[in-house]
């Protein structure tokens, strides 16, 4: 354990909060005389519960709080706060830190704390008893204390020994234990004197004890007669009761008729109210379908702006498919031409053919007759003219083969060359439409995920507008219900206003008074008595039953009010009434042992009617003696436990009568004021709230709407969105088509071409191998032609003039047979051409059917597009006319509200007259309830009297009571009972128990005297066991020290010795204590003789040797050292050093040698007068002398 912190704050000349950090070792605490170093020392001693002024160096404990300067005003309280590692736990703390704190006011007010708990200055001594921190201990070691240890008497040091011994404890235990057998002692001295007291009282008690027994016979006998008396006046007032019970019974019966009456027509009020709300809300409802159709016409608008926008787009594609159209039907026409010039030029090469073929008919007629004529010539040859001619024949078919290959190759050629023509236009038509297919397919993928995007967001703001469309539904019905409460809510608190207003219930008299004196006909009227209470509504129904009639008593200032008010009702013969004086009236409570632990017990009434201080005594009057229970069967034990001595109402109302009558049934739950009074506040804070949650309603009503007509909006617009996607995307699909079947008519061409090119190029190789084939032939032909005209020259000459003629008719025959070929190829060329132009109309014509196709298709869309127009034009025009239909039903549905309210105002017109009727027969009721609660005080007068006089109930009355023939003479003889009774004088009727309560309480304070003498030979025992065990611990101790001492002080001294002395060492506990010193080379026989520094040296030692034996915690030396030469001073502070392994030491010093053994240095200075201030230094740097 060691001291952490110091904290100062107003204490002495330190007013600002000061902290001071101390370390394990040696701090000192340095500054000039004045600048307040010992108030730290004074510190720590006052929050250790340092109770002397003189010692604290002031006149009285308020010097310790700052006085002020000339410059600073006086602070209000003096705080210090020791903080304390208590890790080893020598404190009984559970905590590792300690804080002690000490306050004090000017006031005089103080408070003492542990760790912030507060405590008692007790518990701060005990803390730090045998610790050597506490009071008395030797931890704190101011100026004086050094030259005290040394100059007081042998008998003062005893203190210090004492705490370094450990005996405090002890002898504070001793001292209780004394204290207590001096207490001990004085009870034993007051049973002896109580015991002879109670002697002298025995006997004139035992005397007094016979006469209360006579007494008793005598009241006994007057007991019987006087209940006898009472039970038969009770029966006359019960047959009273009976008889204004019944009158009451007729008058409650017209009230709970009439009641019945005002409730149907409230009843009917409120049917007519709810018919009322309903056509109100059907009106609304109709508006809100308005509203709906008007929206769905918006949205038909819009619709049909789409449409139309469809129809628009439609429109265009089918203008684009009709241009399409034409440029085909143009491209026919010119290909049909090409066609006719064709045909005309296949029949002109026909006719040329035809020519031809005659041509050669005749070419060969003639080619015959000179063959024949021939033959007649060549008859010589032997046959060999006709192997010539037919040679020759042979000869030109091969040269017309020859050369029909040779045009067939160049026809082959030519129709390659034009082919590979077309091929070569061809192909980049089929690239150009395959890549615009796929940019449409690739427009038609965007436009679908657009799509899918935008469907998905359309089906999220659906969801969105449904849920937010359905919760504002809903908001709109809870809003619609809340208004519909809140306007019945306050339906019904204005009716009860109403009420209250027109102090529905209460008699006429009490309404006369309370009406003059709100008009000042009347003063010091206060009000009813329901009007000046209130009560929890749990309560309501008990309170009313209690308080019953009083609660129409009029509350009045003093009594020269209540007469005023009687005098008044009397001049106007307005009835009676009941007033209560607030001077006069001083009820009491109900005092019961133990009836607050009573099962069921609720409370006293009294106790749960809220009212002002000044109307005590009227509450504590009519309920005082009144207690609420929970259910009637708590209520009856309760009652059976306290003998029916009074009043019990539970909570539903049900009475048990003082004397053990019950009343009970049914009650009204709004028939009573305090009810009505309580359902009016209740109403009102429903009415609030109900308003507070409107309004947070009709917030969110609006922030909902219009996040409602936002998202209709936003699904509108995604939708026209989605339309204007899908009208592009059959556009693109469209032109995909398109374009497809010109790339399927392209390839088509392509391959038909390519498959024409593959039959030319056959043709090719069929024309020269039928070239080649032919010239080898034609070379055979010729050369046997030369062998055989070689033969036939050797004929006649007159054959060659016919030879010469066939040979020139037979070629003449040859070109013409080419001639006739050419003309059958360029016939079949321009067949081709026809062909291939043929085929092209056909392609276009099927071009020209898909588009006529698309544009049936468009045309069937735009039909359906002016269809939807159609039937979203006839929906807006259905639903003007059910707007102008719901329209008519609005008004009707106010016209019925307004006749609604008529009639409710007609209903309520009749409650009031039933009401007057109501308030008359209640005036009535309230008379015989008075008259009733005056028979019923009576007969409680009496029942409260049978209870007090006898604590009999009714009941038990009846039972002992005896049949009375003569009331005159049983009333006679009854006094005559009472005279004898007074006869006897006083009585003590206590006596009799007081007697034997005298007798049982000597009985008693004899065992008493026996316990405490027992008592007071345990705590001498006690003390006896003290004083032995303090003895041997002070003995031991005492001796250790003395060693330690004699063994410092030649340390200190350099030689020399010195010993410690009990003046008394047979009452160790008493005796003094002398110093016996010899310092090296001197021989003292009085410690007066010796130097003030020695006397020091002499009293550090001492110090030390306490500290050897049991270490303090921390020590504060406050200049102890101040007396000593400058080498001891080095020697007592290079001593110190001995001891910071288990103390801790703050040393105030003006000295330089224990400057430098110091491990830290607080310098205190006084900058400005008066105020003391700390500056923390560091031992290294700080440059020592000895006037600071």
């Amino acid at each position: 354990m060691y001291l952490k912190s110091l904290e100062l704050q107003g204490f002495k000349s330190f007013p600002d909060k000061t902290v001071l950090d101390f370390g394990k070792g040696l701090t000192a605490v340095v500054g000039p005389n004045g600048s307040g170093k010992s108030n730290i020392g004074d510190a720590v001693r006052w929050v250790l519960g340092e109770q002397s002024s003189k010692t604290l160096r002031g006149g009285k404990m308020e010097d310790v709080i700052f006085g002020g300067t000339e410059k600073r005003k006086p602070v209000s309280f003096a705080s210090v706060t020791l903080n304390i590692s208590n890790e080893d736990h020598t404190l009984n703390v559970e905590s590792e830190q300690v804080s002690v704190m000490r306050r004090l006011w000017r006031n005089g007010d103080s408070e003492y704390s542990i760790n912030g708990a507060q405590v008692r200055l007790k518990d701060i001594l005990e803390l730090f008893m045998d610790t050597g921190l506490g009071r008395d201990g030797y931890s704190i070691i101011g100026q004086g204390r050094v030259a005290d240890i040394v100059g007081s008497k042998s008998n003062e040091r005893r203190e210090i020994f004492e705490e370094a011994a450990g005996i405090s404890k002890f002898r504070y235990k001793k001292a209780e234990s004394e204290r207590r057998l001096a207490s001990a002692e004085d009870n034993i001295l007051r049973l002896k004197d109580i015991l002879s007291e109670l002697e002298g009282r025995v006997e004139p008690l035992r005397i007094q004890s016979e006469k209360a027994k006579k007494y008793l016979v005598l009241a006994e006998e007057r007991k019987t007669l006087e209940v006898s008396v009472w039970a038969h006046k009770l029966t006359e007032i019960k047959d009273s009761l009976s008889e204004l019970g019944n009158k009451l019974l007729v008058q409650n019966g017209e009230y709970e008729l009439l009641t019945n009456e005002i409730a149907a027509a409230e009843e009917e009020i409120n049917e007519l109210a709810i018919k009322r709300r309903q056509c109100s809300a059907s009106a609304e409802e109709y508006r809100e379908k308005i509203n709906e159709l008007t929206q769905s016409n918006a949205t038909a608008a819009a619709d049909i702006a789409v449409f139309k926008n469809n129809i628009k787009h439609y429109g265009e594609q089918i203008e684009e498919f009709e241009r399409k159209i034409g440029e085909l039907s143009a491209s026919e026409s010119e290909t049909k031409e090409r066609i006719e010039a064709k045909k005309k030029e296949i029949s002109e090469i026909a006719e040329n053919r035809a020519s031809t073929e005659k041509q050669i008919s005749e070419l060969e007629e003639k080619l015959r007759l000179l063959n024949d004529e021939g033959d007649r010539y060549s008859q010589e040859y032997s046959g060999s003219s006709d192997r010539l001619n037919a040679l020759y024949i042979r000869r030109s078919e091969l040269k017309f083969t020859l050369e029909n290959s040779k045009n067939a190759r160049a026809d082959a050629e030519r129709s390659i060359e034009e082919i590979d023509s077309l091929l070569e236009d061809i192909k980049p038509q089929i690239s150009e439409h395959e890549k615009e297919k796929s940019e449409i397919s690739d427009g038609i993928k965007d436009i679908e995920k657009a799509i899918e995007g935008a469907n998905n967001k359309l089906s999220g703001y659906n969801m969105l507008y449904s849920k937010k469309s359905e919760q504002l539904k809903t908001l709109n019905a809870e809003f619609s219900e809340a208004e519909l409460n809140l306007r019945n809510l306050k339906s019904r608190r204005q009716m009860l206003i109403d009420l209250d207003n027109s102090m529905e219930g209460y008699a006429g008299s009490v309404k006369s008074v309370v009406s003059a004196a709100k008009s000042s006909r009347l003063r010091g009227v206060r009000g009813t008595v329901a009007g000046l209470v209130s009560v929890e509504p749990k309560y309501s129904v008990a309170i009313e039953t209690a308080l019953g009639g009083a609660l129409q008593n009029i509350v009045v200032d003093n009594e020269e009010a209540a007469k005023a008010g009687i005098r008044f009702l009397k001049e106007t013969n307005g009835g009676r009434a009941t007033f209560l004086p607030l001077t006069s009236v001083k009820g009491n409570t109900l005092r019961e042992n133990g009836l607050d632990m009573q099962e069921g017990y609720v409370a006293i009434a009294s106790e749960l009617v809220s009212r002002e201080p000044e109307y005590d005594g009227i509450i504590a009057s009519l309920l005082g003696r009144i207690v609420i229970a929970e259910n009637i069967d708590l209520a009856t034990n309760i009652a059976k436990k306290y003998g029916y001595k009074f009043r019990i109402i539970t909570l539903d109302g049900q009475v048990i009568n003082a004397g053990g009558s019950f009343t009970g049934g049914s009650t009204s739950r709004s028939t009573g004021m305090l009810t009505r009074k309580n359902e009016i506040a209740a109403i009102e804070n429903n009415a609030k709230r109900i308003e507070a949650k409107n309004q947070i309603l009709k917030d969110r009503l609006a922030s909902l709407s219009a996040e409602v007509e936002k998202l209709s909006y936003d699904v509108e617009g995604e939708r026209e969105e989605i339309q204007s996607m899908e009208a592009d995307k059959i556009r693109f699909e469209g032109e995909l088509k398109n374009s497809e079947l010109l790339l399927s008519q392209l390839i088509t061409r392509e391959s038909e071409l390519n498959k024409a090119r593959g039959s030319s190029l056959s043709a090719i190789e069929s024309a020269d191998k039928a070239y080649e084939d032919g010239e080898k032939q034609l070379s055979d032909v010729n050369s046997e032609i030369e062998g055989l005209e070689e033969l036939v020259s050797k004929a006649s000459q007159r054959s060659d003039e016919s030879r010469q003629k066939r040979e020139q008719l037979s070629n003449e025959l040859s070109d013409t047979k080419l001639k006739l070929v050419e003309l059958a190829k360029d016939i079949e060329a321009a067949q081709l051409v026809i062909s291939q132009l043929s085929g092209g109309i056909d392609s276009a014509r099927s071009m020209a059917a898909e588009y006529n196709q698309k544009i049936a298709e468009l045309n069937a869309h735009i039909a359906e597009e002016n269809e939807n127009i159609s039937e979203r034009e006839a929906e807006a025009k259905n639903a003007e006319a059910t707007i102008q239909s719901l329209n008519t039903r609005i008004k009707s549905e106010l016209d019925s509200s307004l006749e609604y309210e008529r009639r409710e105002n007609e209903i309520r017109q009749t409650q009031r007259q039933k009401s007057d009727r109501k308030e008359t027969v209640s005036a009535e009721i309230s008379r015989l309830n008075e008259r009733i609660d005056s028979t019923n005080r009576e007969s409680e007068s009496i029942i409260s009297q049978l209870w007090e006089a006898y604590s009999m109930t009714v009941a038990q009355a009846y039972e002992s009571a005896q049949e009375l023939e003569d009331v005159s003479a049983a009333n006679k003889h009854l006094n005559e009972l009472k005279s004898k009774i007074r006869a006897l004088g006083t009585v003590n009727t206590d006596a009799i128990d007081e007697y034997k309560e005298v007798s049982e309480r000597y009985e008693f304070l004899n065992g008493q005297l026996s316990d405490v003498t027992k008592s007071k030979s345990e705590l001498e025992r006690l003390i006896s066991e003290l004083t032995k065990s303090m003895k041997e611990i002070f003995s031991e101790s005492f001796a250790k020290i003395n060693e330690n001492f004699k063994q410092i002080f030649v340390e200190l001294f350099g030689g020399g010795k010195a010993e410690l002395k009990l003046t008394d060492p047979d009452n160790v506990l008493e005796s003094g204590i002398e110093i016996n010193v010899a310092p090296p080379g001197k021989v003292i026989k009085n410690l007066s003789l010796l130097s003030g520094g020695e006397q020091s040296f002499v009293a550090i030692a001492i110090y030390f040797a306490i500290l050897k034996l049991r270490p303090s915690p921390f020590c504060i030396l406050d200049e102890i050292e101040a007396a000593l030469d400058d080498v001891n001073v080095t020697r007592y502070a290079q001593y110190l050093r001995n001891f910071t392994d288990t103390t801790q030491f703050i040393v105030v010093t003006h000295r330089r040698g224990t400057m430098e053994e110091a491990d830290v240095l607080y310098g205190v200075t006084m900058q400005e007068k008066g105020v003391s201030k700390l500056l923390k230094m560091d031992v290294s740097q700080a440059v020592f002398s000895d006037e600071n």
